[in-house]
């Protein structure tokens, strides 16, 4: 017991009780003393709200939330910021201890900053964590609503969790959902051809436009993604469109050229994306001509596969 009431005037742990320390200090016995002998009580919270619990769950001290929870810790309850015990596990990874918590009572979609737990932990690219979730019913369609639209779709898609997609889109997840880009365009700008592939089978639909376009008309790289997109999905003419006005506003980028080439092998115009590509290669290389030839070589071997 001292050496719990020493503890307490550590910086670090200032404002929290006796119970709070011996629970992130994992210190089961110390924990039950004060429990049984001296009645604390197990929801005793410090000036932010925080419990013992959530200590627990934060510091991974498995054995002192269930014990704390067999004494009737309240699961549910929030700090002061609004954040919950399971919002704190999603949010580390601790797979034990989000499945104390539910099994022990949790709400499984609370909101946090209109955030719930399976939105932290797609956030995070957590797998597991996501998988426990959705097996205890969490909400796939949950969303964040702001001046954008995300979801634990979107979220997973951009920490580039192609698992968690995938768990998602078997749990029900609306592969179109998204304001002002879905999570298909968001894969597209970042290139994630496993996820692009994954959402299309899904359903994903490529021509829902994104208003960024509208807001931004002259951002170059908003075409490159779309016409990256539209490869993925088979719209050639898109595909080129999308391509062209790349080249187009960018002609001296030699991104924009194989943009331009692999659309054109696409339309099976081989010829006119041999030349692309050897106008990609020029800018990269300049005019030397056995970086050239070089280079040219392994481009031209992926552009016979595909006659």
């Amino acid at each position: 017991m001292v050496e719990v009431v020493v503890g307490m005037d550590a910086p670090l742990h200032r404002g929290y009780g006796p119970l709070h320390y011996a629970a992130l200090r994992g210190m089961v016995e110390m924990c039950k003393f004060l429990i049984k002998d001296l009645k604390f009580g197990v929801d005793t919270t410090e000036a932010l709200g925080v419990t013992p619990l959530m200590l627990a769950i934060q510091y991974r001290r498995s054995a002192v939330g269930r014990l704390l929870l067999g004494h009737g810790a309240d699961p549910n309850k929030t700090c002061s910021n609004g954040s919950t015990p399971l919002h704190m596990a999603a949010s580390l990874d601790t797979c034990e201890g989000a499945e104390l918590l539910l099994s022990k009572g949790a709400y499984v979609d609370p909101m946090w900053e209109q955030k719930t737990p399976l939105f932290l932990a797609s956030q995070c690219g957590n797998d597991r964590m996501m998988e426990l979730l959705l097996r205890h019913r969490a909400d796939p369609k949950s969303a964040v609503l702001s001046a954008q639209t995300h979801t634990p779709l979107k979220a997973a898609t951009y920490a580039h969790s192609l698992k968690g997609v995938e768990l998602l889109i078997k749990a029900g997840a609306d592969v179109n959902a998204g304001h002002p880009s879905t999570a298909l365009m968001l894969a597209a700008f970042a290139r994630y051809t496993d996820c692009i592939k994954c959402l299309l089978e899904a359903g994903a639909d490529a021509n829902i436009p994104d208003n960024a376009l509208e807001t931004d008309p002259d951002n170059s790289t908003l075409y490159a993604k779309m016409s990256l997109c539209s490869l993925h999905t088979g719209d050639k003419g898109k595909a080129l469109d999308d391509a062209g006005t790349y080249k187009g506003m960018q002609p001296n980028l030699s991104k924009s050229c194989y943009a331009q080439g692999a659309a054109l092998i696409l339309m099976k115009e081989y010829d006119r994306a041999c030349e692309a590509l050897m106008s990609g290669l020029h800018l990269d290389f300049g005019s030397k001509p056995t970086d050239i030839a070089y280079c040219s070589h392994s481009n031209l071997a992926v552009l016979h596969r595909a006659v």
